[in-house]
């Protein structure tokens, strides 16, 4: 072969393989999918997709149209997980929620990948239903609260929110009690609990979230005090949140819009599920069951509890006067406040003196923060609804 043509062949092979002209294999995807369809609007729901080929980040887009018939659309892109970009296929899940308004009964969600070059994937689409869920009112009050000392009274008033469905009817009522930070000025921080009240009101009740003495915009000193920390006193601090709660009840069973035929339901997390237990020992004949999520009290630290045996005991002579109220005691492993070992003790002390019960110990990466945790609603929400079915709270 003469020498220039070889060359020019050379040369041609050089041009068709350089890394201009070789095509990277771009991100496919498949088998697209909605984890609830019809949703209702302000919900949570879960897509999720397959994947080929290494994919940096992918892009959700939702496209719905408005009462006037103009057509609008939301995107964003998230990044992939560090383990997704070493995966040459496999699945990827994302949560979504929509909160623009929904005149048309539907949403389209388009969804691509793209790869650390920029090379997109084909594009998936698919409907989403959105269904007439119910439309949860917000209210924000001042609830309250006389306080009597020995030879005086004082007025206050305690901060919360009312959460409602948007309806002429009266409805069963749910006190949602929060916990108590660590650090002081943590107290500050306004606790609203809005995404868990709608589980309660898609359930056919209006929750009143109090805010107690001492924390955020609420009126007054915190009260709730246990002392001294090797001899502390948590019927002291039990008493005093009882206070609050019921001058909750008291100004809830005024509204029009509440069923005062029937008992209440206390809900609490961490020092408010202690709390609703403590109220239901003082005022068993008001309420129909507790859920209970890692109550207790005297975290200082990490798996550090103040007198934990005074804790116990506190617990136990909550069930002496509880009149065997239905109660649920929902607690996680990973919890650092109240770790298994002590919350086991405080549920049996409660059972052992005459309460009622059930205890569960679950698997949850958020810990004692478990519930305050939006993603976490779809993992105890089922438990609550079977929990209040089998007390005949709901049908």
């Amino acid at each position: 072969m003469p020498m220039k043509k070889f060359i020019l062949q050379i040369i041609l092979l050089l041009l068709i393989f350089s890394p201009e002209n070789v095509q990277a294999d771009v991100p496919k995807i498949s088998n697209l999918q909605f984890s609830d369809n019809p949703i209702t609007l302000g919900e949570w729901i879960t897509i999720s997709f397959e994947f080929e080929g290494r994919v940096e980040k992918y892009r959700v887009e939702n496209v719905w149209e408005t009462k006037d018939g103009e057509v609008k659309k939301e995107g964003k892109e998230f990044p992939v997980k560090p383990e997704i970009k070493e995966k040459p296929a496999g699945l990827i899940t994302l949560r979504w929620k929509w909160n623009n308004p929904a005149p048309k009964p539907y949403r389209i969600v388009k969804v691509w990948a793209l790869d650390a070059a920029g090379n997109q994937s084909n594009v998936l689409s698919g409907e989403v239903k959105v269904a007439n869920g119910i439309v949860v009112g917000e209210e924000e009050v001042k609830i309250p609260l006389e306080l009597k000392y020995a030879f005086t009274k004082k007025a206050i008033n305690l901060s919360g929110t009312i959460y409602k469905p948007d309806s002429a009817e009266k409805f069963p009522l749910v006190i949602l009690n929060h916990g108590t930070p660590r650090n002081a000025e943590d107290r500050k921080k306004t606790m609203k609990f809005k995404e868990q009240s709608k589980v309660f009101v898609k359930k056919g009740f209006v929750v009143a979230a109090p805010i107690r003495r001492g924390h955020g915009t609420s009126e007054g000193e915190y009260a709730e005090h246990s002392g001294k920390c090797n001899e502390s006193d948590y019927f002291h601090g039990a008493d005093e949140a009882v206070k609050d709660i019921k001058a909750t009840h008291d100004f809830m069973k005024k509204k029009p819009y509440i069923d005062t035929d029937k008992k209440i339901l206390l809900v609490g997390q961490s020092a408010g599920g202690f709390s609703s237990l403590a109220y239901a020992s003082v005022y068993p004949d008001e309420v129909v069951a507790v859920i209970n999520f890692a109550g207790g009290k005297g975290s200082t630290g990490p798996y550090n509890v103040c007198s934990p045996d005074r804790l116990v005991l506190t617990v136990g002579n909550f069930g002496k006067t509880s009149k065997k109220l239905p109660t649920i005691w929902i607690y996680t492993e990973k919890d650092d406040f109240f770790p298994p070992d002590l919350s086991k003790k405080m549920f049996a002390a409660y059972k052992k003196s005459g309460g009622e019960g059930k205890f569960l110990m679950l698997q949850s990466e958020f810990g004692h923060s478990f519930f305050h945790k939006a993603e976490a609603i779809k993992t105890w929400e089922p438990i609550v609804e079977e929990f209040l079915k089998e007390i005949n709270v709901l049908k």
